[in-house]
C-alpha cells in the first residue's frame, strides 16, 4: 500500500515525536521538581521563623474574645459544672440490664 520511502518517513516521524514527548516530560518534571523544592525551602524558613519567634516570646497575641464567644464559653462551662446523673442500673439474674 505504502512505498518503502513513505514507511521510513512515517517511522522517522514517530521516532521524532516520541523523542520530543520524552524530552518535554523530562523538562516539565524537572521544572515541577524545582518548584517543589523552592516551596519546601520556603516552608522550612517560615517554620523556622515561627519557632524562633515563639521561643523568643515575640509572637502576636490572638484577637480579643467577642461577646458571642464569651457567651458560648460561659454556656459550655455551666454545662460542664453540672454533674451528670450516674444512677446504678440494675440487672436481672441472667445479667441483662433491667
Amino acid at each position: 500500500m505504502f512505498g518503502s520511502a513513505t514507511m521510513y518517513a512515517i517511522m522517522i516521524e514517530i521516532a521524532v515525536f516520541g523523542l520530543l514527548n520524552i524530552l518535554s516530560i523530562v523538562f516539565f518534571s524537572r521544572l515541577m521538581l524545582k518548584g517543589l523544592i523552592n516551596r519546601i525551602d520556603q516552608l522550612d524558613l517560615t517554620l523556622a521563623d515561627a519557632i524562633k519567634s515563639v521561643l523568643e516570646g515575640n509572637f502576636e497575641l490572638p484577637d480579643q474574645v467577642t461577646p458571642i464567644q464569651a457567651f458560648l464559653m460561659d454556656l459550655v462551662k455551666s454545662n460542664l459544672q453540672k454533674s451528670p446523673d450516674l444512677g446504678v442500673l440494675s440487672r436481672d439474674d441472667s445479667g441483662k440490664f433491667a
